[in-house]
């Protein structure tokens, strides 16, 4: 029967989907890999111009459909969904979708990448639509990246993401929709949102778009550390704690009195850290930290057994003590002159 509805969706499309056609199928090495090969090998005997381009990411927790780069389906397109996921396939050679002008300089105005996340459902009677009424603002802006679940295909997902009923829309973590929702409403609030209120997951998306200096900016422009950096700093993956660390440096040299600030939350995240991380807080702490922080380090060194942590705590030292005589804010551990003879001899008791 899938196989049926598909070629009669295509049928319907006509020449919409005429012309070479390139898109990604991302496996992830598991079991579930199995239904999204199945259905690309039928799209690609219904569409002979049309190239799937197969590529394994053991790292994605969904195979997913890649129409394009920034829409993301890990469903498999059944009954009255195959429409709007054939329509989405045609926007790949079309020109930009008609929207109303003002939605488009909405659009233009969104700097930073917005993830949003559609929770659909096969026999869901309103989730065709609201992925008709989603991909063409995806079409339309890169920064806009629409990930489209089957959430009876992938019940974990929906689970986790608290999804009850569909369609179901997130952005990011900080809101939701459940219903139908305009694009314009959906896109005011991308725009309009607080970025201080922004999750883990959005910042981490925006570090890993190279944008580390917009975090740091709008820190500084409202004097806030948005409490979900922190995690950031601390983050499992050294990509993402070193991202941030790029951020933190950046508002010691400008700012050093608000990235002082996040000193006190990242202190009390130390003695739950795995170790590697541990050797991160105290880098970071040695560059934003102050004379309280000085003394915490200076009270730990002793009982340090790793060595390497060991000596990221008297790195972290030397920068706060070396800052603390010199008055000046270093922002690389190159940047130390031990033979300066305002550097406080008491430092050099730790290195054995």
């Amino acid at each position: 029967m899938e196989k049926n509805e598909l070629k009669a969706g295509v049928a319907r499309m006509g020449e919409r989907l005429n012309g070479k056609l390139e898109i990604t199928l991302a496996l992830t090495g598991r079991q579930d890999d199995r239904m999204f090969i199945d259905f690309c090998l039928g799209l690609e005997s219904l569409l002979p111009d049309i190239t799937v381009v197969r590529k394994m990411d053991g790292d994605r927790a969904l195979p997913a459909i890649l129409p394009r780069s920034n829409i993301i389906y890990s469903a498999i397109p059944q009954a009255g969904a195959i429409a709007p996921f054939l329509e989405i396939l045609a926007l790949v050679n079309e020109p930009a979708p008609p929207l109303a002008q003002a939605l488009h300089e909405n659009l233009a105005r969104i700097d930073i990448p917005a993830r949003l996340t559609l929770y659909t459902a096969v026999h869901c009677p309103h989730c065709p639509g609201m992925i008709r009424a989603m991909a063409p603002i995806a079409a339309s802006c890169e920064n806009i990246i629409l990930t489209i679940i089957d959430g009876t295909l992938f019940p974990e997902a929906a689970a986790e993401d608290q999804v009850m009923s569909a369609p179901c829309l997130i952005l990011g973590k900080e809101m939701r929709w459940t219903g139908n929702v305009a694009p314009s409403e959906v896109v005011d609030m991308i725009v309009n949102q607080d970025p201080s209120m922004l999750s883990v997951s959005s910042l981490k998306t925006i570090l890993e778009d190279g944008k580390a200096s917009w975090i740091a900016s709008k820190m500084i422009e409202s004097q806030t550390i948005f409490p979900a950096f922190v995690e950031l700093l601390i983050h499992p993956t050294w990509s993402v704690r070193l991202g941030a660390m790029v951020v933190l440096e950046e508002m010691v040299e400008t700012v050093p009195n608000l990235a002082a600030r996040i000193t006190a939350p990242l202190w009390d995240t130390f003695e739950g850290a795995d170790t590697t991380v541990k050797g991160d807080i105290l880098y970071a702490l040695g560059q934003a930290g102050d004379r309280k922080i000085e003394e915490k380090i200076r009270e730990i060194i002793p009982s340090l057994e790793d060595g390497d942590l060991k000596e990221a705590a008297i790195d972290a030292l030397e920068e706060l003590t070396t800052r603390s005589y010199t008055r000046h804010t270093l922002t690389s551990r190159n940047k130390k002159d031990k033979d300066n003879p305002l550097f406080p001899k008491e430092l050099r008791s730790y290195k054995k």
